[in-house]
Formats: structure tokens, C-alpha cells, sequence
């Protein structure tokens, strides 16, 4: 009975799997048929990708908009202008890099932005650099202490800029020394005009209210610190009597004063019917200065003439000297 049962599901597998294997049969593909599609399949392909190309190739260049937000008009016109003389292939195809490199490397631009837009095409964006100082007298100076040549020359030897002078790779240094001198100098209302800093790396500071310092490249914030100190403290009350100070000591410093201008009293003399002229000539500051009165009336008829003597008080300018000074 069991051999029975087992032939019969055998004969069962067998009618099963070669029913499968007529199925198969019937679907699969020729292998003609399966090459093909596919050759088919890689034609649409690359005619597609030729096709794509030639429509990139001869599309129409792509327009340049160039932004004038951040710009004055000279800025828009010249980056404008620029951009105009630059040859450019299609929106998908132009290098933007390049044309970024190009805008960068104008002086006056400090930031760029290429951009393309369904809409206006390629769009440029740039920022100018912000101008805190002259530098010479045909550059300017940003707060990096980077020098450029503006786009207009009425940007330059502005009034409220401070004067930097030196060689260009030392404007960076420069440009920290003000800032440096002003942050020591503001609590006592004073300001750099002018800084120079020679080939021999001596400072030559002018100060807005036209007191001037030269000091050395040794040690020179300590000293600058120092004296703003003493400005502001012992020297406070004569300190608008100070023409210039001598920093370049290794132990002390040298004041040099203003000469007190020179005052000439002078008397008006009076004549009946005639009119006065005094004159006056200064002379040495140890001497008197005198003038004559000589009055004349319109008959030719002399009036007496008298002598006004007049002193004149002077002050040599002199140099004062702090501590023992060792010059270096």
C-alpha cells in the first residue's frame, strides 16, 4: 500500500514540474530579441545625449546681470562695464569661477557673489571695501590695513580720514598701530591725524590737536602707552602748552614747548582835525620795539609827532628734559 501511495505522488511531482518547465518555455525570450532592445535601448540613449549637447552648444550666450546694491554709481559702472567685455557661453555652460576671479581681483571689491537665476541669468553681486584711512596720497586703506586705488578719485584725501605713509606691505602694521594709539589716547580726547612709519622703522605720529611724537622701534607701545598716561595725569594741566616729544630714550623722553607769541602794546595818539597811523616792527625778544605816531593834516600843516615805547614779551623755545636720557 505504501509503495502504491508513494509511486502516485511521484507521477504527481513529475506531471508538476514539467508543467513549470512548458510555462518557462513560453516566456522566456529569444536571446535576438533581448540584444535587440537593448542596442535599441543604448541608440535612444546617446541620441538623446547628442542631442542635449548640440542644444548646449548652440545656445545663445547667457546675459549678465550685474547687481547695484552695495554701490555708488562709479562702482555699478565700472564692475558693469567690465563685465560687459567678458566673452560667455551658455547659462549652464559659463564658468562662474572664472568670472568671480575676475571681480575679486579689482582693488576696490572686497566680497563677490556669481550666482545663475532662471530669470536674469547669471547674476554678479559684489561688496566694495570700506575705506577708514588714506594711505599716500593716491590710495586708500581698509581696517584689514589692505591698500586700494578707489574708483573715484574724489574718494581720496578725505578730511576725516587719518594720513598713513610707509611702504604697502607695512600698511597692515600701520593700520594696528592707529588703531592701537587711538584706543590709548581716546580717554584724553586725542586723536591720530598722521602716522608715518619710515624705512628706518621710526614712528612719526601727528595728533589732531597737533602735538607730534617720534619714537623708536624699541619698545614702542610701552612708550606710546606711558606717555598717554602722563598726558593724562602729571602733564595733564600743560599739555596744550606741548609742541612735540622725543620718545627714542631708553630711560626718559624729551618735551620740546611752544614759544609764547610775542605781545606788542601799542598807544593811539589822537590830533584835533587829523587822522592817526600807528606802526609797529617787531625786533628781537631781548630788544624794545618803538613806534612813531606821525600825523598829517590835508593843508600839509605838521602836527608833533611822539614816541610810544612798547614791550614785547617773548619766550624762547626750549626743551625740556625727563629723567637721564641715554640716546640709542
Amino acid at each position: 500500500m505504501n509503495t502504491i501511495m508513494a509511486q502516485a505522488v511521484n507521477e504527481v511531482n513529475d506531471l508538476m514540474s514539467n508543467d513549470t518547465l512548458r510555462s518557462k518555455s513560453k516566456l522566456s525570450m529569444p536571446s535576438s530579441a533581448k540584444y535587440f532592445f537593448m542596442a535599441l535601448f543604448i541608440g535612444l540613449l546617446l541620441l538623446i545625449l547628442i542631442m542635449g549637447a548640440k542644444a548646449l552648444r548652440d545656445a545663445p550666450p547667457a546675459a549678465i546681470q550685474v547687481s547695484s546694491e552695495g554701490l555708488t554709481s562709479t562702482q555699478y559702472q565700472t564692475l558693469k562695464q567690465a563685465m560687459d567685455q567678458q566673452k560667455v557661453s551658455s547659462f549652464f555652460t559659463t564658468d562662474l569661477q572664472a568670472l568671480r576671479d575676475i571681480v575679486i581681483g579689482m582693488a576696490w571689491v572686497d566680497q563677490v557673489s556669481v550666482t545663475r537665476d532662471w530669470q536674469q541669468g547669471i547674476v554678479i553681486t559684489a561688496l566694495p571695501k570700506q575705506a577708514i584711512a588714506n594711505f599716500g596720497t593716491e590710495r586708500l586703506v581698509d581696517a584689514k590695513g589692505v591698500v586700494f586705488v578707489p574708483t573715484d578719485n574724489k574718494d581720496l584725501r578725505q578730511q576725516s580720514f587719518a594720513n598713513l605713509q610707509g611702504e604697502v606691505d607695512q600698511a597692515p602694521v600701520i593700520m594696528q598701530q592707529m588703531q592701537q594709539v587711538n584706543d590709548w589716547y581716546a580717554p584724553i580726547d586725542m586723536q591720530v591725524e598722521d602716522i608715518i612709519l619710515t624705512k628706518r622703522m621710526t614712528w612719526l605720529i601727528r595728533f589732531d590737536n597737533g602735538l607730534r611724537v617720534i619714537v623708536d622701534n624699541e619698545n614702542t607701545a610701552q612708550k606710546l602707552l606711558n606717555l598717554s598716561q602722563l598726558l593724562g595725569n602729571q602733564l595733564s594741566s600743560r599739555r596744550d602748552e606741548i609742541q612735540s616729544v622725543d620718545l627714542r630714550y631708553k630711560n626718559g623722553f624729551t618735551i620740546t614747548w611752544h614759544a609764547i607769541e610775542p605781545v606788542v602794546a601799542t598807544t593811539d595818539a589822537t590830533a584835533t582835525d587829523a587822522s592817526s597811523k600807528v606802526d609797529s616792527t617787531k625786533v628781537d625778544s631781548t630788544k624794545v620795539t618803538s613806534s612813531k605816531v606821525d600825523n598829517t593834516k590835508p593843508d600839509s600843516t605838521k602836527v608833533t609827532s611822539s614816541k610810544v615805547d612798547t614791550k614785547v614779551a617773548t619766550t624762547d623755545i626750549s626743551t625740556t628734559e625727563v629723567a637721564p636720557t641715554n640716546k640709542p
